[in-house]
């Protein structure tokens, strides 16, 4: 990974998504970008207003933050403006560059509401050919930043796929890996494809040496499932497959994912599953 792209409005969120790849650029020695998109080419498009109402140039609110966030590295970043819709502009971003995470806050860029993640940020989500973070502004960043990930398998073929990403990200931070099987059936198919997909992905984690354990989970709703165990174990970090279809007794679909990203305290890491085949 040699860049990771970060969404900057220059609301609380963003910023806190920016202290976030401030911690994974020093851990992987890869550099960060920042990029704001402008919706509307006016006379207005370069400027934003901080939180006391003042009016600045985007430039030099990049500037700013240069100096204000801790943990930034002046010769590892570097910022862009560009013009167009949000979520086109930052995933291509990625797209045709060396970057290989995008990162953004749960609750910055245009147009986030209070209950769901916002159209901008589920766009990104889904639209992204690159692994994606969501971090939400209440989130606290600590030292080291991820300790713990928990790694869902279910019964889909899909669920493998975040695995290796994963794992690496793992290995920067020396993490455990809690992998949780999660049941939505007690019909004997449906374990016995958790139980082979659980013996897969521990066979690509156990030869790395990282910490791991496999937890057991039984539940009618997943994405509570995950959180709640999120919670209990103290997670850092929950591993989410994303564009998944409807599965025969295994409703794992964008819907789920939705429902997972907002209502989790912890961030998330979004891989699409057509990204990686």
């Amino acid at each position: 990974m040699k860049e990771i792209v970060v969404a900057v409005d220059f609301s609380k969120s963003s910023i806190q998504a920016l202290q976030y790849a401030a911690k994974i650029s020093t851990a992987c020695g890869c550099s960060i970008k920042m990029v704001y998109v402008s919706k509307a080419r006016d006379k207005d498009w370069n400027i934003v207003k901080d939180e006391k109402g003042m009016e600045l140039s985007i430039a030099n609110s990049f500037n700013k933050l240069l100096q204000d966030v801790p943990g930034l590295n002046p010769g590892k970043i570097s910022y862009k403006i560009l013009l167009g819709k949000i979520y086109e502009e930052i995933t291509n971003q990625a797209k045709y560059t060396d970057a290989g995470l995008i990162i953004a806050g749960a609750h910055g860029m245009s147009g986030f509401e209070e209950e769901w993640i916002g159209n901008n940020a589920l766009k990104i989500i889904f639209h992204a050919e690159k692994p994606v973070i969501v971090v939400k502004k209440t989130f606290r960043i600590k030292d080291p930043l991820i300790e713990k990930i928990i790694l869902p398998i279910d019964s889909t073929s899909e669920t493998l796929l975040k695995v290796p990403f994963t794992v690496k990200l793992a290995q920067l931070f020396k993490a455990q890996i809690n992998v949780l099987s999660l049941v939505s059936s007690k019909i004997k198919n449906i374990e016995e494809k958790v139980e082979k997909n659980t013996k897969a992905a521990m066979d690509l984690i156990i030869p790395t040496g990282l910490r791991y354990i496999n937890e057991r989970k039984v539940s009618d709703n997943l994405s509570k499932a995950i959180i709640d165990y999120s919670v209990k174990r103290n997670g850092d970090l929950i591993s989410l497959m994303t564009d998944q279809e409807y599965t025969s007794g295994h409703p794992i679909s964008n819907i789920f994912a939705q429902q997972t990203i907002n209502n989790s305290p912890v961030p998330i890491l979004s891989i699409r599953a057509n990204m990686l085949q």
